[in-house]
């Protein structure tokens, strides 16, 4: 599939979740891993990088649609996902890189 037409549905698909699900009923299957030591080190960022990062993930993400587990969607799409998702959040754009890095950090936690 054109890199194009993947973002587009993806995109579609995310923001569509906005208009159906409210704060308060998410259906939230999981918190994601919290950040550790070794989350920090395995990942090469600073442990409060990624806690902010999961602050920011608990806190904003599920406001609009579920909580998508870091593993469910590729490393390629986050990187797509994350710029336009923060916009629509109207988080900074330091909250921005540290979500970002909490998920591909939280996507290497086995």
């Amino acid at each position: 599939m054109k890199y194009a037409t993947r973002f587009s549905i993806l995109g579609l698909t995310l923001l569509g979740a906005c208009s159906v699900f409210q704060k308060g009923k998410t259906g939230m299957s999981s918190n994601g891993p919290v950040p550790d030591r070794s989350m920090a080190i395995r990942s090469k960022t600073s442990l409060e990088t990624l806690q902010t990062g999961h602050g920011v993930y608990m806190r904003k993400c599920g406001e609009c649609h579920t909580h998508l587990l870091p593993d469910e969607i590729n490393s390629k799409d986050w990187h797509i996902i994350v710029p336009g998702m923060a916009w629509n959040a109207g988080i900074t754009r330091m909250e921005e890189k540290a979500l970002l890095k909490y998920i591909m950090a939280a996507r290497s936690k086995k």
